[in-house]
């Protein structure tokens, strides 16, 4: 049993390692491939936590998360991130898929032992093609409440800011040509509180005496 418990303690220790990680700084796309990639920001206001977006495939073949952050760490500090030059924690994401219809069904905090997600469905739509990249947007985590450093309650924003994250994705990706990528979402889009409330639950380790 203290074998089982350790276990699972290492397991929340090391929680986010299941998140698709961005393509390598050198990185062509090649439209003789079935692949491409979509380009999205992750940014938060708040306490240090792991905040995620969750995707899926529209065929249900296949499904992801992009994460920012770690829900669990035993030192709480932040990671640099690509926006700290303007005073922003976030960071930048350029994912390769198979090309196709996708959509980004959910957002999640994992904080401390604490798991917040959304109460309503979230429905936002992409393609990924072959060999193109597609520009999705920013999500932006805002806390609205918290116990000691554990963040409980969030507002999530979707937003275009191609102004900034595509000035990100020029200088950490210069293979891509920024002036050839698809925008995903409309000039200027601004949606408040996706997912509207949220609920928190809690997986506290059982100690064993």
């Amino acid at each position: 049993m203290i074998r089982s418990f350790l276990l699972g303690v290492i397991c929340l220790l090391v929680v986010g390692c299941a998140t698709t990680k961005s393509v390598k700084k050198g990185y062509q796309l090649n439209e003789a491939t079935d692949k491409g990639v979509f380009v999205a920001s992750i940014s938060y206001q708040g306490g240090y936590s792991g905040y995620s977006i969750r995707f899926s495939a529209s065929n249900g073949q296949s499904s992801g998360q992009i994460e920012f952050g770690k829900g669990m760490s035993l030192i709480p500090i932040p990671p640099k991130g690509d926006y700290s030059h303007i005073g922003r924690k976030g960071q930048l994401y350029v994912v390769e898929l198979p090309a196709g219809d996708y959509t980004v069904f959910g957002w999640q905090v994992a904080s401390g032992y604490a798991t917040t997600k959304p109460q309503m469905p979230i429905s936002i739509n992409f393609k990924v093609q072959p060999g193109k990249a597609t520009y999705i947007g920013n999500f932006d985590f805002v806390q609205t409440s918290g116990l000691g450093l554990t963040v409980t309650g969030v507002e999530v924003n979707y937003t275009e800011q191609s102004n900034i994250d595509l000035e990100v994705l020029k200088r950490r990706f210069p293979n891509i040509n920024v002036s050839d990528v698809i925008m995903g979402i409309k000039p200027s889009f601004s949606m408040e509180g996706i997912g509207g409330e949220n609920s928190t639950s809690w997986n506290m380790p059982m100690v064993i005496m």
